[in-house]
């Protein structure tokens, strides 16, 4: 492993978002480091009354501007935060350069695409090993995420060092398909001490956690895949429910009820334009919008139209206008699959957000919403953590 961790950091997040929680989880990184994680910059949010400065962080100054001047549209192309990118999985099983010189996201893709963030997804192929993926699996792709940061610390930022200057890009943490951590669940607790913020419990096949929805399947979490939700919740990260089952899915709203959670599916599209079973629900889309939780729109073409077809970036649009309307502004955000999937050719590859950002406007959503879209969202999800037991606000509940 790499002497240099991930570390959770919630204190910088909360104030460039406005949150009303003022406190992290009492969580410790690996490296004793203190526990937050940076802001992306990016436009102010216009639920806030004082704009963020350039560090990242809001104002406290008396003389911060009023809430009309924050109401105001933002300037500038948005800075993206994309919830799913399976970068290190072809670096480590697809033979690709560290170097990152070719593929969706390379120095010079997220550069052309004004990206403050990516979730560089710890996929665990369930593959592997003839069905049997084990822990030390994602052990292994853990160290290939933290040897494609440190082979790009002049792009690539780690979240432990602070608000993201200008220029970087925040490489943050998840998990995709945590079926082997059915060995031993309490062995996660280390991977969100080391910055996973979003851990899915299921990728293309059923596991001991759950059924998948791309698997035969008639049940939703097994009874230890409800125990593992609970602490992945318990230790302040957060359920993807991207590639469950519709009943797994049902299991994790009631969770997530539990523990006051946002349900988040990082990278998922709707299933009522494209009859996918990846995809989700109007239903499933309302249950995330009423727990204040985020969809990141897939660009993956087989999920964006129905099988046959060839997407387009504006099917990407469609998607996600889509998805605004039935789960809300607040709840839609970005997660592109980028190297894991095949986007639509006027979607190749990061460099291309402006574009998505230009088509989104076109389809008559504002530069306030479009920013949402592209950051805001997936802060304020990031910003969740569970009420502390002297919180007020958590005992007046």
């Amino acid at each position: 492993m790499h002497a240099a961790r991930f570390a959770l950091c919630l204190v910088p997040l909360l104030a460039a978002c406005g949150s009303d929680h003022t406190r992290p989880p009492p969580l410790a990184s690996t490296d004793g480091a203190g526990s937050s994680i940076p802001a992306v910059e990016s436009a102010p949010s216009a639920t806030s009354s004082n704009a963020p400065s350039s560090s990242g962080m809001a104002s406290a100054s008396p003389s911060a501007a009023p809430v009309a001047s924050a109401a105001k549209e933002p300037q500038g192309p948005p800075r993206a935060i994309d919830m799913h990118c399976d970068t290190p999985y072809q670096v480590r099983t697809k033979g690709r350069d560290v170097a990152l010189h070719e593929g969706h996201i390379t120095p010079d893709t997220l550069k052309r695409g004004h990206v403050g963030g990516v979730f560089l997804a710890i996929y665990i192929s369930d593959k592997l090993h003839d069905g049997h993926p084990t822990i030390a699996d994602a052990d292994d792709v853990l160290e290939t995420a933290d040897s494609i940061v440190s082979h790009h610390e002049d792009i690539l930022w780690r979240p432990d060092k602070g608000p993201t200057p200008e220029g970087k890009v925040t490489a943050f943490l998840s998990i995709e398909g945590a079926g082997a951590f059915a060995d031993d669940i309490t062995q996660i607790d280390r991977f969100i001490a080391r910055g996973v913020r979003f851990v899915g419990p299921v990728h293309m096949k059923n596991d001991k956690l759950s059924s998948s929805s791309t698997d035969k399947h008639d049940a939703g979490l097994t009874r230890l895949g409800k125990t593992f939700c609970e602490r992945v919740y318990a230790k302040g990260a957060l359920v993807d429910v991207s590639h469950m089952s519709d009943e797994g899915f049902t299991d994790v709203v009631e969770i997530a009820k539990r523990f006051g959670a946002p349900i988040v599916a990082t990278h998922s599209d709707a299933r009522a334009i494209a009859h996918h079973p990846r995809n989700l629900t109007d239903e499933q889309l309302r249950a995330i919008g009423e727990s204040d939780g985020v969809v990141g729109v897939n660009f993956y073409n087989g999920y964006l139209v129905e099988k046959g077809q060839k997407a387009t970036l504006a099917d990407a649009v469609a998607q996600a206008v889509y998805m605004v309307k039935v789960a809300g502004i607040d709840h839609v955000g970005l997660g592109s699959d980028f190297d894991g999937g095949t986007p639509p050719e006027d979607l190749a590859d990061a460099s291309f957000y402006p574009a998505f950002a230009e088509g989104l406007e076109h389809a008559g959503l504002s530069k306030k919403d479009v920013h949402k879209i592209f950051s805001e969202n997936v802060k304020r999800v990031l910003a969740w953590h569970l009420p502390l037991a002297d919180d007020p606000k958590a005992k007046a509940k």
